[in-house]
This record gives C-alpha cells, structure tokens and sequence, in this order.
C-alpha cells in the first residue's frame, strides 16, 4: 500500500457487499459491527482503537449510523487506506448527505503529486515545536502550560512522546506523569517513549496533589472537563493534547471552554496548532469528505444576505446548507458535550426541529427543539416503578418518574434541548426573543408544556428564570463529564389547555423544587415549614417506602418528613446533610452494605406515613 496516496471511501448497501469487503480485508485492518461475528469489537467500542493506525476500517452502521464513530475512526487511517461503511437500509436525510459529498469527492483521486512534500512540511513543524518545548524544560526557562490544538492525523501524540523522550534523557530526576481517556489512546505516545509512566486519569484524581510532578495529558477531550481542571490543579500541567472535532467526548467545545479556563487559572499558557497531516497527504478527499459531511470546519461560515431576515422553525434536512452549517457551528461552540451523531439525530428524527434568527445574513441564535411525550399507557406503571426507561422522552419520563406525576406521561412536551448565540452577540436578548417566538408559533398548538434541562450553575439559571421558567427538579448526583448537578425546568404557565395546565399542581411541583434547590446549593438553609403540606412529600415517602424510587430521588423528602416527625433524632441530623449518603447511613446503621442500609431505612420509615 502507498502511504503517500489519498485515503479512499466505499459507501456498501447490502448484505453481500459487506460480508465480500470483509473477505478481502488487509492483515492492518479493522473491522466493527453490531451483529457481525466476524467483527474484531461491537461498533459501540470504537473509542477503543482511538491512537491506533489502521490501513482499512470497515463499519457496519446497516441497524443506524453512528456517526461519532465514523468520525473517529476516520482519523485511523493512513495514506493509501480506505474506509468502508455499510449504510443503512433507510434512505433519511444523513445517508443522502454522505453520498452526495461522497460523489463530490471521490470522482478523481489520483497519486498527489506533491505528497513528499506535504509529509516534509508535518515534519519540520513537529521539530520546530518539539525543540521548543523540550528547550524550555531542559532550561527550566519560564515554563508554560502548552495546549496543542489539531484535527486527527497531525501526529500529536508523536510529538507529545518525542517530546518526553528528549526530556526524559536529559532531565531524569524530574517525574512526569502521562494519562489519556484509555491507556489504549496513549499508545503512540508511549511507543516514542516507552519508559514513560501512564496512570489512569480517575486514579490520579484520588492520589493528594503535588506540584513537583508534571502532567501529560493526550486526547484531553475525552476526558471530563471537571477531571482535567482537577488535575491540573493537583499537578504541573506540561503538555495537553485535544482533537477539536467532537467526536472524543467534548470536542470543539471542550477547546474553547478548556482554553479559556487555563488563561484564567494557570500561570503561563501556550497555545499551539498543528495544520499538516502525517497520517496522510494534505487535500485527502477523505478528510475533506469527513469534514463537510459532518459540519466539522472551524472557519467561519460566509454569510447569506440574499436569505431573508426573521425567525425561524425549520427541519435540518429542510435548511440551505449555508443556514445548516452557521446553526450547527453555533451548538458545537457552544456546548461542550456536542458530537457528530447530534448532526444526525437533527437530520433524521422528524421531532427534532431547530428554531434560529438570521440577521443581515448571520444566524445570531439558535435552538435545539425536540417534541416528547405522550408515552404509551402501556408504559406508564412500568415508568413510574422504575422497570422500563425507553429511549428518549427526558422531560415527561423525568418528571413522570422522579416527581412520580402520572399526568406527565401523557403530556405534550417541547423540550429546548440547546440555544446558543454568538459570542459577540450574547446578553443582547436574542435567545429571550427567540423563546418567545417558539412559544407562539403556530406548529406548537398543541403542546401543553415547554421545558429544559440543563447543567445547572447560578449564570444559566439565572437566564431560564427571567425567562419565565422555574426549577421543577434538581437531581442529587453529578453528571459525570460536567460535575453538575442535571436540572429540570418548565415554562411557568402553559402552552396549551391540557391537564398540565392545572396551576396548584404545577405551583406544588415548583415549591418543592425550589425548597429542594435551594437546600442542596446552600446545605445550612432553612427548610420551609409549609412543605409539609405539599402533597409531593407524602407521595415520594410512599414511592420510596414501596421502593420504587431511589435514595437519592427521595433524599430530601425524607428529610422534611423526618425533621417533622423526629426532629431529634441521629438519624435526622445524618439524613438532613445534602452530602449525606447510603454509605454514610450503612455506617450509622451498622450495615455490611449500602443496600442493607437502605432497605433499614424503608423499614423504619415506612410506620411514619
């Protein structure tokens, strides 16, 4: 195979086609299916094979696309490979995207001619920084924090290893520390430098900080946000590596929040970028194919003046390309958790729409909109005992479950999934003015609530109350990638005259997730003595005694129960902490288990209600 030709595409459509592509499958190959038994993983475990170098990937995405693994695999491959894609049956709106940029980019691909020259170019701009970042630490000169910034296939996990190495040599008595999502991510790094010492990031984490160590991080966006600004607190913070494409778990979004971060909180920070390929010639078609397809270009979108200024609700398969690609940039800058398979899930899903405003040609908002609800009776007792969580539905399932409200199954709801404005444009009342628009449009009549859910700080609440929503649920744990606490809130009044519009229940729900927000933000508040007669409290104890809810959906109920019914007891001080646990209670109960401890716990209060 020569590497230094451009990397090929086959879109398959059957059966046939794809067990023939296997057949002839090179020994460098790598193949992932869902159902496949000849398949080398689940396509599922693509974030596994994340730092290797395949000659041919072959994806079986025939039962759904998966496009966060298209898009990262795709960066496996070197010059001269291929990547075989089995589509799915269904002709939507995603399958037709890949084969017409398909046919834009595969009709000529011959032998580039200036191939020698692109991998000298790669290799003169990784010496030139590798001599600066080791001359820096070997001299002990004014070291910085450097954040080194590429799309795939611009070896920066070979220069990461090349750089320890060098450092290594010279300056052994000096710990350094190498950590990635998997160790399997590192393992370019470690093959430049192979007497460097990885440890896992979660294990870092438990081990008391010491600066004197410094810290490698690569493929940093596939690690939580919250976990790398903890390490780089505990630790010296070296050399930190991330792909912007959001594919690793935050992606763009993680570099721009993530650089931010650094400039305020570490003392010296050096950003870098990578723009020559070493995996492939530069102008691959593949890569250019990967990148339109998939909306993935970081420069700015030109601007359509000649399209009407206004509001907007559109399908995504509806929209001019131009107005796709500024909408989808937007979510991407905006959130640090946005993926390829959002593009997709836009462009298929008939419930998912996007709202936006164009102004001289700009878009300066936009929102993710999804229609949920009504669930299936059949799944409404299953729903609020806890046995059955289908796929989608967050709001009604939510509020269903945790705030055990049987109506909200069989509810309307719109659910704003993300709104994002742009930087320059921010706190000018645009996305205000685009939620007022979507609650009057016509095509939602007949909603009869419009929520959100977010990762909750004071600056984005603050935004959603002024909005006219209120807090219907905060939950206890944290998201694992924010290390926030996920809430729930509803527009106040309603959109349509369903039962959700019933005022002194919606009132109960917003008192009590208010009473309870407040309590978990400010541990030593005060909790309301009138919650006692709000009828959430009785029916959470009984859920949670008949133990179909959680612990921790059913904490803070307990507590106002228990500071009514036994206000002195151990058991009441311990319960009445927010950080309170079943693992703390399994210590005060003298139980082998958490599960022992909270099964005690619904024996003693279940003669309380």
């Amino acid at each position: 195979m020569e590497r230094g030709s451009f990397r090929q595409l086959k879109l398959l459509q059957t059966a046939s086609q794809w067990q023939q592509a296997c057949q002839t499958r090179s020994s460098q190959s790598l193949i992932l299916s869902p159902e496949d038994p000849g398949a080398d993983a689940h396509l599922n475990r693509y974030r596994d094979y994340l730092g290797h170098e395949f000659e041919s990937v072959l994806l079986d995405c025939q039962a759904g696309l998966n496009a966060d693994a298209i898009c990262a695999l795709c960066g496996t491959i070197v010059g001269g490979g291929e990547l075989i894609i089995l589509l799915p049956s269904d002709n939507s709106a995603m399958v037709e995207r890949l084969l017409n940029f398909a046919s834009q980019y595969f009709s000529n691909n011959a032998l580039p001619a200036n191939a020698s020259e692109s991998f000298k170019k790669a290799q003169t701009e990784h010496q030139a920084l590798v001599e600066v970042l080791t001359s820096e630490f070997i001299n002990e000169d004014s070291l910085h924090t450097h954040i080194l910034v590429a799309e795939r296939g611009r070896g920066k996990s070979t220069l990461l290893g090349k750089a320890l190495a060098e450092v290594s040599a010279t300056c052994a008595e000096t710990e350094i520390i190498v950590t990635a999502p998997r160790k399997a991510n590192a393992q370019v790094l470690l093959k430049q430098a192979p007497t460097a010492t990885f440890k896992a990031w979660d294990k870092l984490l438990e081990q008391p900080g010491d600066s004197t160590k410094q810290l490698i991080i690569d493929e940093a966006a596939g690690i939580p946000l919250w976990a790398i600004e903890t390490l780089c607190q505990k630790f010296t913070p070296w050399l930190l590596a991330t792909t912007v494409a959001g594919y690793e778990g935050c992606g763009r979004g993680f570099a721009i929040h993530f650089q931010q971060w650094a400039e305020k909180h570490l003392p010296k920070v050096k950003n870098h970028r990578l723009s020559a390929p070493m995996r492939w010639p530069e102008n691959d078609p593949l890569e250019h194919w990967l990148t339109d397809t998939f909306l993935m270009d970081e420069t700015t979108t030109a601007l359509t003046p000649e399209l009407a200024d206004g509001q907007f609700i559109e399908h995504a398969s509806q929209l001019q390309e131009n107005t796709l690609r500024q909408c989808f940039q937007l979510l991407l800058n905006a959130h640090y958790q946005s993926s390829p398979n959002d593009l997709n899930l836009l462009l298929s899903d008939p419930l998912h729409r996007l709202a936006y405003t164009r102004q001289n040609g700009e878009v300066v908002a936009v929102a993710w909109l999804i229609e949920e609800g009504p669930v299936p009776k059949e799944l409404h007792t299953p729903i609020l005992q806890g046995k059955r969580r289908p796929k989608g539905n967050l709001l009604p399932q939510a509020i269903g479950y945790f705030l055990q409200q049987t109506w909200a199954l069989s509810t309307c709801w719109l659910r704003v999934a993300r709104i994002a404005v742009p930087a320059g444009l921010r706190h000018q009342g645009y996305a205000s003015e685009l939620l007022d628009f979507i609650r009057q449009h016509p095509s939602y009549k007949h909603i009869d609530k419009i929520g959100t859910s977010f990762a909750w700080e004071p600056g984005v609440a603050k935004f959603w109350e002024a909005n006219g929503f209120v807090p219907w649920r905060t939950s206890h744990r944290l998201d694992s990638v924010s290390a926030r606490p996920a809430a729930i809130y509803v527009r106040a009044d309603s959109m349509g005259d369903g039962s959700s519009s019933n005022t002194s229940l919606t009132d109960d729900i917003s008192q009590w997730a208010k009473a309870e927000q407040n309590w978990l933000i400010n541990a030593h508040s005060k909790i309301p003595k009138n919650l006692i007669t709000n009828p959430l409290l009785h029916l959470l104890v009984k859920t949670y005694v008949n133990g179909h809810i959680p612990f921790d959906a059913a904490h803070f109920a307990l507590v106002v129960y228990y500071q009514n019914k036994r206000p002195t007891d151990e058991l009441t001080q311990y319960l009445s902490r927010p950080s309170c646990s079943l693992k703390q209670l399994a210590q005060l109960y003298g139980c082998a288990s958490k599960q022992q401890a909270n099964v005690k716990l619904r024996k003693d209060t279940a003669p309380l209600v």
